[in-house]
């Protein structure tokens, strides 16, 4: 066999066994959208294997932190410190918050705290404790920044949607009259239903950091996740 026909052939029967990078490692390949509408692709636990770590753990640390049922004992302060590396400090409440929390707490010790969004309404890392029906419930709240900004890392909703396979509806508050709501949705496109960019899931839900044109305030692009927010709906504090 000539040596031009040796090479062509070995090179033959090298080519099946190549594979792209995505599948030789076994993480997906990145997502390309589709039309608004289409079904994203199924639950994917592989695609955060493109996320730095400690994005990941943080991720996996807020899903796990409170227990599935109202009948278990909630984490302590002491222990939502622990679990998440991060300090509470309990601060005063004034008297308009007095009348839906019992305690509140300023986040720190933690890349994922922005000073400069924290007192703005209800963005920014905060951990509180609200009174909720029936007398003698209350919930806790644990929200996290987790903007580009912050973390250098651009955290797309769809993959974070994919790798918890959760569906989501608009968590939209505002007075607005035009405030749309949907079943809950597992759709390319979604997350540019909200006019104030909060979307709520099962266990957990988000604020997006999205550009807007100035004029329409139509989204420009699906954005990255700013903040993300774990709740416990309880029948006592557990100290």
């Amino acid at each position: 066999m000539s040596v031009a026909a040796c090479l062509t052939a070995c090179a033959t029967t090298r080519l099946p066994t190549e594979k792209p990078p995505s599948q030789a490692t076994g993480i997906p390949p990145p997502l390309v959208p589709q039309p608004e509408g289409t079904p994203l692709p199924p639950r994917d636990p592989r695609i955060a294997e493109r996320w730095p770590p400690e994005i990941k753990g943080l991720v996996d640390n807020m899903l796990a932190l409170y227990p599935k049922t109202p009948d278990e004992r909630p984490p302590t302060v002491k222990e939502i410190e622990q679990k998440m590396r991060i300090t509470l400090t309990e601060r005063p409440l004034d008297d308009r918050e007095a009348r839906f929390f019992s305690k509140q707490y300023v986040v720190g010790g933690t890349r994922y705290s922005d000073p400069e969004v924290n007192s703005l309404g209800s963005f920014g890392a905060r951990y509180s404790i609200t009174r909720a029906r029936p007398p003698g419930g209350m919930r806790q709240h644990l929200q996290l920044v987790v903007s580009q900004r912050q973390t250098g890392f651009c955290l797309d909703p769809y993959e974070l949607a994919i790798y918890t396979g959760q569906s989501f509806v608009n968590n939209d508050t505002s007075p607005h009259a035009n405030v749309r709501s949907w079943s809950p949705a597992y759709v390319w496109g979604m997350f540019r239903w909200s006019n104030t960019s909060r979307y709520g899931g099962p266990t957990f839900s988000l604020i997006l950091e999205q550009e807007r044109d100035p004029a329409t305030r139509q989204i420009i692009g699906d954005g990255c996740v700013s903040e993300i927010a774990v709740v416990g709906n309880y029948q006592d504090e557990g100290k």
